[in-house]
């Protein structure tokens, strides 16, 4: 997965979108401090493939790809 293009989607959703982590971490997408994290754990993908994307039915548009895709 292009982690880049996740940020940029996640960018244009207009709610509110997380990425949580087997752990129960939730990421809040459009933070700042959160996306530094997300680039950081995307280093190890056993981590990314076990984390869910959460997002509102209203930004499908952007998020179907991944919601089709493992994160």
């Amino acid at each position: 997965m292009n982690i880049a293009e996740l940020l940029k989607d996640a960018d244009r959703c207009q709610g509110e979108i997380s990425l949580t982590t087997e752990d129960g971490d939730v990421l809040n997408l459009k933070s700042a401090l959160s996306k530094y994290v997300l680039v950081v754990l995307a280093n190890k993908s056993d981590v990314l493939s076990l984390a869910t994307l959460n997002f509102e039915d209203s930004d499908i548009e952007y998020m179907k790809f991944y919601s089709e895709n493992e994160v």
